[in-house]
């Protein structure tokens, strides 16, 4: 049953990806890949947030939540699914509100379209450790590294398209690892990293691949030890391969933010980002800015500290990076 699922709507994406690639071939072609800002952060730091708020300015465009679930086809269809409106549902891990429109981690459109992905592990929870190795097209095969980045390219050109050629804002906590090959694609690209309180991201991180191991998984889940043993081993990578390529990159290609001072002044952090990155003017999205700040005030982020016996050992392996992020308060 599972290989006829597989097989029957996997033929039919196919054929709806190339007529979309068909019916847009003109305007594909013409992608506009210039100015994009692209958001780094490690899963659980904040990254949805800033995307969100980022997102606010119409001058920019970013790929919905249609678009990266329906990556074949949203070309033809996320027009008339976003003028009914769309569904919309609650992220499993901190029940904040996704509808159709959405700004979209575009990890989930290039895990749909076939790259290799670190989210493989959410339909087989089993190879979380194996999975995590996947995040950078650098460590694939050459021939895997090629379809990622051929994937991914098309994937951009579609969502310019959609956004009528004005420059884009993606984020995937996945970006962090791959910011070699982000920037010989994206050469213009400008980086935002958002760090969060190591210590106290740690559950929730552990909590988001366990809720949504409940909502795709097709086999058995891992305990939630198991979880934290690939999230304490994954994390020092990924410092390790941001830290490998970022070095050369101009302060107004490259700006750092603590979440926690993004939650304490949205307004102000996100004036001061335009300025330091260098960004369209600010003042046009200064009111729908203070609006949306407004209408989530009332929101607050679940928390939840490690054990005693988890606190010491990450406090041991991931020293060097409590110690940058302390540096930056």
């Amino acid at each position: 049953m599972l290989l006829w699922q597989t097989l029957a709507p996997g033929s039919l994406f196919s054929m709806m990806l190339g007529l979309q690639q068909a019916v847009n071939a003109a305007q594909l072609a013409r992608a506009n890949f210039d100015g994009a800002v692209l958001i780094l952060g490690y899963w659980r730091s904040g990254t949805t947030l800033l995307h969100e708020l980022l997102c606010l300015d119409t001058r920019y465009t970013y790929p919905t939540t249609h678009a990266c679930m329906n990556p074949h086809h949203f070309l033809l269809t996320e027009a008339s699914v976003l003028a009914r409106g769309g569904p919309s549902t609650t992220r499993p891990m901190d029940e904040m509100e996704v509808r159709s429109a959405s700004p979209q981690e575009d990890e989930f459109a290039l895990f749909c379209l076939g790259a290799r992905s670190p989210y493989e592990a959410l339909v087989m929870p089993k190879i979380l450790h194996e999975a995590l190795q996947l995040s950078d097209p650098e460590d694939l095969s050459s021939q895997e590294n090629k379809r990622w980045r051929e994937i991914f390219l098309n994937f951009l050109s579609g969502v310019s398209v959609r956004g009528g050629g004005r420059p884009m804002i993606l984020k995937s906590p996945t970006h962090g690892f791959r910011v070699s090959t982000l920037r010989e694609l994206l050469p213009d690209a400008r980086y935002v990293l958002i760090v969060r309180n190591p210590l106290t991201s740690f559950e929730s991180v552990v909590r988001m691949w366990r809720k949504m191991f409940e909502s795709y998984a097709l086999g058995p889940i891992p305990a939630d030890d198991e979880i934290r043993e690939a999230v304490l081993a994954d994390r020092p990578r990924f410092e390790a391969k941001l830290a490998s390529s970022t070095p050369g990159l101009p302060q107004n290609r490259f700006v750092t933010i603590r979440y926690e001072s993004l939650v304490e002044n949205p307004l102000g952090v996100i004036e001061q980002l335009y300025g330091r990155l260098e960004l369209l003017d600010f003042e046009p999205v200064r009111h729908a800015l203070m609006n949306e700040v407004q209408r989530r005030r009332q929101y607050r982020a679940k928390g939840s500290l490690p054990s005693p016996a988890w606190r010491e050992r990450i406090e041991k392996e991931w020293a060097p990076i409590l110690e940058q992020y302390a540096a930056l308060r």
